[in-house]
């Protein structure tokens, strides 16, 4: 299985999960994300279109807003972790493609940064979201998934995309 990882905005790439993805998966792109940059987004687009496709796009925070609009131009699974699809510290407006694979939103009700009950309101009005097999699961974390908990997910992830 091939994947890619994208951090937070205040994250550092590599660490523990990007250390336990290289276990489990195939391949594994954990960039150095720079959010701030205006061009970073349109590079991984054009990765995908010259690489091909990953299986699954996992994203944290910032990291989950990208990997969530990038996967809907090409159909990729991902996997978010308090994905800021809203209350950003860098205002961003990202294109979204029509094109959406299975979306796993992974949410922690002790999230002081991203509050998880906007992102469930934002979802259900969201008509990319309703009627699909998306799933929402809803953690008692805070804004930062601990390693445990990010391995369960993970592995209930890929095996049910597996069965």
């Amino acid at each position: 299985m091939k994947v890619w990882y994208l951090h937070g905005l205040e994250s550092n790439p590599g660490g523990p999960k990007v250390d336990f993805l290289n276990e489990v998966a195939d391949e594994v792109f954990a960039p150095a994300m720079d959010y701030r940059n205006h061009k970073t987004f349109g590079e991984l687009y054009r990765k995908v279109t010259k690489e091909g496709k990953p299986d699954l796009i996992i994203g944290s925070s910032m990291g989950g807003y990208f990997a969530d609009a990038l996967a809907s131009h090409f159909g990729i699974d991902v996997l978010l972790f308090n994905p800021a699809l809203h209350s950003r510290s860098i205002e961003s407006n990202l294109p979204y493609g029509d094109n959406y694979g299975k979306r796993n939103f992974n949410l922690g009700s002790e999230d002081k940064v991203i509050d998880y009950t906007k992102t469930i309101d934002l979802l259900q009005k969201d008509k990319n979201f309703i009627n699909s097999n998306d799933t929402v699961t809803i953690t008692s974390n805070g804004h930062r998934t601990p390693l445990t908990v990010f391995k369960d997910i993970y592995n209930e992830t890929v095996i049910d995309a597996i069965k």
